[in-house]
């Protein structure tokens, strides 16, 4: 968790996602071999971009080696796999899920002069681009796919559906911090490995997400829903008590005092 840390404090996405692999795979996943290869590619990519200039036309041949020449890429077949938000398997496999894949390309991108950051747009994160004299690029990190703002807009309300909003916010398309992206990665890895019924690891998971989001209620009632799948009663009654006293008007918390009262039912020492 230090090391986690450290990396999300300077700002390094890349080492700071491979540390997050690493809690997850202590003997398979080692970040500074991975960081070296992740050099190698930075090197071949100036060498393929073949100018020294951050211009529109410098960055669309990074996108060309990035997604043609290294082949990164989605797989939109097995989504929701753990393996996709393990950098280390982006990295040996380059396939990912769009914040994994942008967080690599990121990276590489700012070693090579690019103003390149990601997006934690709602629903699929992008990747976004800025020039000094040009309009900014916007990347979908699957294929990269330049999407123009009705692309946007259309992907906006077809995952927020429900809103009212005229108009995509201009918030939307902000830049995503080191902290906010481990974040969305750490919620991918939960919701992977509690659909795959690996909740030890998906314990390992909220865990870290409580330590970095202490104050979120919402952590602290999916911390005690695994820990009550793993028969930790006693520690996930104060987690879901902690929940319902946070967010009394929620409609999740009804469920929960009913399986509190379940709870006590089967065994009253558990409130002792």
């Amino acid at each position: 968790m230090k090391e986690l840390k450290q990396a999300i404090s300077k700002g390094d996405y890349l080492m700071a996602s491979l540390q997050l692999a690493s809690v997850f795979q202590p003997d398979n996943c080692q970040p500074d071999d991975y960081q070296r290869q992740v050099d190698l590619w930075i090197d071949q990519g100036k060498a393929f971009i073949g100018s020294a200039d951050t211009s529109s036309e410098s960055f669309n041949r990074f996108i060309q080696f990035f997604f043609v020449e290294l082949a990164f890429s989605g797989d939109e077949k097995n989504y929701f796999s753990c393996q996709f938000s393990l950098l280390d398997h982006v990295l040996d496999y380059r396939t990912g899920i769009p914040v994994s894949l942008a967080i690599v390309f990121q990276s590489m991108g700012k070693a090579l002069g690019f103003d390149v950051s990601g997006v934690n747009f709602p629903g699929h994160f992008l990747i976004k681009c800025r020039f000094s004299q040009e309009p900014d690029i916007y990347l979908d990190p699957l294929n990269g796919k330049q999407l123009s703002r009705q692309d946007l807009e259309s992907l906006y309300f077809s995952i927020l559906h429900g809103i009212e909003d005229e108009k995509m916010p201009d918030e939307a398309l902000d830049e995503a911090s080191c902290d906010e992206t481990i974040v969305r990665l750490l919620h991918n890895l939960k919701a992977s490995y509690i659909n795959e019924k690996c909740y030890s690891e998906a314990l390992i998971a909220v865990e870290l997400l409580v330590n970095l989001c202490p104050n979120d209620p919402y952590e602290r009632r999916d911390r005690g829903f695994l820990l009550h799948q793993l028969d930790c009663t006693q520690v996930a009654i104060a987690d879901y008590q902690y929940f319902i006293r946070k967010c009394p008007k929620d409609p999740a918390t009804q469920l929960l005092q009913a399986q509190l009262q379940h709870l006590s039912e089967q065994d009253p020492a558990v409130f002792h």
